[in-house]
């Protein structure tokens, strides 16, 4: 977990209206879910590893005093993990009050109790949007338009979607002869595949209960396998996979050819398998090639709706904030979003109503201006403003900054960096 300066603050405000904006654009109503979900619906909904992430919060009270000690009954309420399983229980309490097509945007915090590391936070901010009720794959075309549409107003070029279909995965393992019960050990050794590489996957499935015969079809695939930007139809209908998903398949392929005329590419990738169990369908995750890592991930995961009640066909979209943040501030994008700064230094209490005149004026035009004392030296204000800026603000374009004294003896500008203009103070 970690606190923001000021300028992160400004760059995470300032993309989450970008976000916020595109989505209400495109017909999406924003909802709010509370921070804490009752243990039981976070565990066993198909989040996969992140149930062993979950930070968990003690029983309260009476509750707290009769529990045995035991890590079940000690802890009944847990912090969420993601914004899908509080949307789930979200939609089935208030089903009745909703449109028959929920078309939601969920921005919050969520924890994870993992190793932090770059990129990767303990408390981070998710950004989703989904749909709720519509069968076709027009929803899942829907979540992809749009979510393309609000990283490029945040500037992001030529970012890479790969897809894959949880069918295809399931389709597979039949084709594999994997036994119903060793699927989901298969599932998250092969997501591992960029971690640990192709032969480490390979070398992994012989430690789990195959026969061999699995073990060389597996294997046999797994060295075959590649991302590529047509489908593999003639290993579809080797595999048995039904003809619905294909269909899915190639719609998604379809946006594909469109998305490549704004430098968007779309591959299938057989490899984007994704942690969580809940997903049903089609499966997507975002790329930024430059930059190494994923910046977003989608899927469908009817099966999560009925767990809670109310089956519906579901699928979402989510925006690695956090990651996307770390991409813009290396690349200075900050700067882009900042103000001009001025700071109205009053001499005297009596100077103050000269400086809110001035403050009104430049505010009017834009301008983020501050008023304050002269408690402290001028030379240590200017020092102060120049280090937390950096020196290196200048060679990036970032918007001036300055300190004008106010007195009764004339105002003076001083230039803490850029270009100044003529404030007329």
């Amino acid at each position: 977990m970690k606190d923001y300066l000021p300028g992160e603050v400004q760059l995470r405000n300032w993309m989450l209206s970008v976000i916020l904006e595109t989505y209400s654009q495109h017909g999406f109503s924003q909802i709010e879910t509370p921070a804490v979900e009752n243990l039981d619906r976070l565990l066993g909904s198909g989040g996969g590893e992140n149930e062993k992430l979950i930070f968990k919060i003690l029983k309260r009270g009476d509750k707290l005093d009769h529990a045995d000690g035991t890590s079940s009954e000690l802890a009944d309420l847990g912090l969420r993990f993601d914004l899908t399983v509080p949307l789930a229980r979200y939609y089935a309490n208030n089903f009745a009050k909703l449109p028959p097509v929920l078309r939601s945007i969920q921005v919050g915090p969520v924890w994870r109790a993992e190793r932090p590391q770059r990129g990767r936070l303990r408390q981070f901010m998710q950004c989703d949007i989904d749909v709720v009720g519509e069968a076709s794959v027009l929803a899942e075309l829907e979540l992809l338009s749009v979510s393309l549409a609000a990283i490029s107003r945040l500037g992001i070029e030529a970012p890479t979607l790969r897809f894959n279909d949880r069918r295809f995965l399931d389709a597979l393992l039949s084709w594999a002869d994997v036994a119903t019960s060793e699927v989901a050990a298969v599932l998250i050794l092969m997501d591992k595949m960029d971690k640990i590489g192709r032969e480490g996957v390979i070398a992994e499935l012989s430690k789990i209960a195959l026969d061999v015969g699995s073990v060389a079809k597996l294997e046999t695939f797994i060295r075959a396998s590649a991302a590529s930007q047509g489908l593999p139809r003639d290993f579809f209908v080797e595999i048995g996979l039904e003809g619905a998903a294909i269909a899915d398949l190639e719609a998604i392929a379809a946006l594909g050819d469109a998305a490549a005329n704004d430098g968007v590419k779309f591959l299938f990738d057989p490899k984007v398998i994704r942690g969580m169990g809940y997903y049903t369908g089609p499966i997507f995750e975002l790329t930024i090639d430059e930059a190494g890592y994923s910046i977003g991930g989608a899927g469908t995961y009817d099966s999560m709706m009925a767990r809670f009640g109310r089956p519906s066909p579901a699928c979402g979209f989510s925006l690695g904030f956090e990651r996307i943040a770390l991409y813009l501030a290396e690349r200075a994008a900050g700067d882009k979003v900042a103000q001009p700064e001025l700071y109205l230094r009053c001499e005297s209490p009596r100077d103050y109503a000269q400086a809110k005149a001035i403050s009104d004026i430049l505010i009017a035009q834009g301008i983020k201006v501050a008023i304050e004392g002269s408690s402290r030296k001028l030379d240590s204000t200017l020092k102060q403003l120049r280090a937390a800026n950096g020196a290196q603000e200048m060679s990036r374009g970032a918007p001036w900054v300055a300190v004008v004294e106010i007195s009764a003896t004339g105002n003076r500008v001083h230039r803490v960096f850029g270009d100044v203009p003529d404030l007329a103070v």
